[in-house]
């Protein structure tokens, strides 16, 4: 019989879509949500939720109980460390067997902040003594759909501090493969994997794939840092998380995140999506 796994960030990027195929598969599932979640989609697959948030211990040792692995998203934020020690003590405590982090590309190398706060978890998980898998995925393709669909469908134009380097961006879906594999199959305990794309493209490139789907011409516009800076900082985001994307940016444009991993394929048995792929698959998101 299958053992029910928990999914800490099932609202999210990968973890809705990791929900989704774990149910599929008919796999047990059990998702951590807050009290204003909407569920009714998650119910809908008969998967099982529970309140907990991850700032208090006591409610995610109870989310935990008959629990044997778990998958975590923790936000990218200088609690990530705090909030992500409540869940590796609550799993230890209540005899979790396998944990599987979703991490970041090059969190060993710790170069910058955001894979410093990455690796400073990973390293509290190798220390329990609990068995992990850490998922070390590049920027997600579906970041474009988050952050740049409106401007596209509004005026065909789409702004970042990106400049025009290629980078091997990862469809969101294709982690959440890796992450099912991960939980359901054995030989993945203790290792780390580094997910790509099948190729790094630059921004320019992803605007011409746009235009290319969509019927329409989508112009990309690279975006000084000084006034990508301003732009976050005026829309409330706070000092430290603007200097921790500033500082990502900064190796994106020097081409440190173009390297390609062929993971997702020898892990799942399928190639990783391709971003002319995605922009099909999500095409309505780009047309207003």
């Amino acid at each position: 019989m299958n053992t029910t796994t928990l999914v800490i960030g099932a609202t999210g990027n990968v973890g809705k879509e990791l929900v989704k195929i774990l149910a599929n598969h008919g796999h047990p599932v059990r998702a951590t949500v807050r009290s204003t979640t909407r569920t009714d989609e998650l119910k809908s697959m008969a998967v099982e939720t529970v309140v907990a948030d991850i700032g208090d211990p006591s409610a995610l040792k109870a989310a935990m109980n008959g629990i044997e692995k778990i998958f975590f998203v923790t936000p990218a934020a200088p609690q990530m460390m705090e909030l992500s020690s409540n869940i590796i003590q609550a799993a230890k405590d209540t005899g979790v067997k396998h944990l599987v982090k979703l991490s970041g590309a090059d969190a060993d190398l710790e170069a910058v902040t955001l894979t410093k706060w990455h690796r400073a978890v990973e390293k509290e998980i190798e220390r329990s003594g609990i068995a992990y898998t850490f998922l070390r995925p590049n920027s997600f393709m579906q970041n474009i759909v988050n952050f740049n669909s409106q401007t596209i469908k509004d005026h065909g134009t789409f702004y970042a501090p990106m400049g025009d380097q290629g980078i091997a961006l990862v469809d969101a879906r294709d982690i959440a493969k890796v992450a099912f594999h991960a939980l359901t199959t054995v030989g993945h305990e203790n290792k780390a994997y580094y997910l790509s794309g099948p190729s790094a493209i630059s921004y320019s490139e992803i605007a011409d794939i746009l235009s290319s789907v969509i019927g329409k011409p989508v112009k990309y516009v690279d975006v000084p840092d000084d006034m990508a800076r301003q732009a976050m900082l005026d829309a409330g985001t706070p000092g430290v998380i603007v200097d921790a994307i500033m500082e990502l940016n900064h190796l994106n444009k020097l081409g440190k995140a173009a390297s390609v991993s062929r993971t997702v394929e020898e892990i799942t048995g399928q190639k990783a999506t391709s971003f002319e792929r995605f922009v099909r698959d999500y095409k309505s998101a780009f047309i207003g």
